[in-house]
């Protein structure tokens, strides 16, 4: 635990840091696409709010895994999901704005606005770099939504060498069409992240199994083990990105040592299946049959 924990410290210093820099290139890349008037810019300013987004919901997800709830408190399993509010509210909020990017840049493909190449330029030359910091920053990351910030920022520094590009290709041609058609483009980017930030929420919130985990393997690696006759009831689910959480009924054989049962599943669920969180219920079978658990119909293979 203590290890976990200085693992958590160590990531929410990166991430205060990453936070910092990046709200200032949200900042000066916003300032800099309304002085240019670039719609690309202002889509990369978008890419750069899904990063500051996601790192701070990163950054919450760690900050409340660190603390366990009073006793007695509402909140049994603590204020993780604080971090699935935030991406599902920031998702929404940049659904909004790729509405309405994409709007402006089909209206200046039929009336073209001039645009000012050199402040957009340095604006996402600045982003460029910065970008490149917070990757420098995020680079060792364990946990997932940590992971996931460092590769939303690799892409973002990508975007930005787009724009970097495209300024310079604006400036020396002079095609007023290059900065609409080049913000659609980084548009189509900005709602794939989103609409992914959004259907994990989503998935979070709809107690769907988290990614990377098959309850099929994970009810056949239960129902493998010595003195197990069946699995039912098995529920996999997820209380925040870094948190998995697990039940299930097992119906086991009348010799067998329900305490060597019990180490042998929670070992596997958490070597093979990263499952820390679990609550295992033993079953005769005649217990099963007779009850008839959760609609699961024991049949007594």
């Amino acid at each position: 635990m203590a290890v976990l924990h200085a693992t958590y410290r160590d990531e929410g210093w990166r991430l205060r840091r990453a936070l910092l820099l990046t709200c200032g290139l949200v900042v000066i890349q916003a300032i800099g696409a309304w002085y240019s008037g670039s719609l690309a810019l202002l889509s990369d300013t978008g890419h750069l709010l899904t990063d500051l987004l996601t790192q701070l919901a990163a950054y919450v997800g760690l900050s409340i895994a660190s603390y366990s709830p009073r006793p007695g408190s509402r909140f049994t399993y603590g204020l993780h999901r604080v971090e699935v509010v935030v991406g599902i509210v920031s998702a929404a909020f940049l659904l909004v704005l790729c509405g309405w990017i994409a709007w402006e840049a089909f209206e200046r493909l039929w009336t073209p606005y001039s645009v000012l190449p050199l402040p957009m330029v340095i604006a996402a030359l600045v982003g460029l770099v910065g970008n490149a910091v917070v990757v420098v920053f995020l680079r060792h990351a364990h946990s997932l939504s940590t992971r996931a910030a460092y590769l939303h920022a690799l892409s973002d520094m990508a975007s930005s060498l787009a724009v970097v590009v495209a300024g310079t290709a604006l400036w020396w041609t002079g095609a007023a069409w290059i900065d609409p058609v080049l913000s659609l483009v980084l548009i189509g980017f900005l709602l794939r992240h989103t609409l992914v930030l959004l259907w994990e929420a989503l998935g979070i919130v709809l107690e769907a199994s988290p990614r990377g985990v098959s309850v099929p393997q994970v009810e056949e690696a239960l129902r493998q083990l010595p003195g197990v006759l069946d699995v039912h009831d098995l529920h996999v689910w997820g209380i925040a990105s870094q948190e998995a959480v697990l039940s299930a009924h097992l119906v086991v054989d009348s010799s067998a040592a329900t305490a060597t049962v019990l180490e042998q599943a929670h070992k596997v669920l958490q070597e093979r299946f990263g499952i820390h969180h679990s609550t295992l219920q033993l079953e005769s079978s005649e217990f099963a049959q007779a009850r008839q658990c959760a609609n699961c119909c024991y049949a007594g293979r």
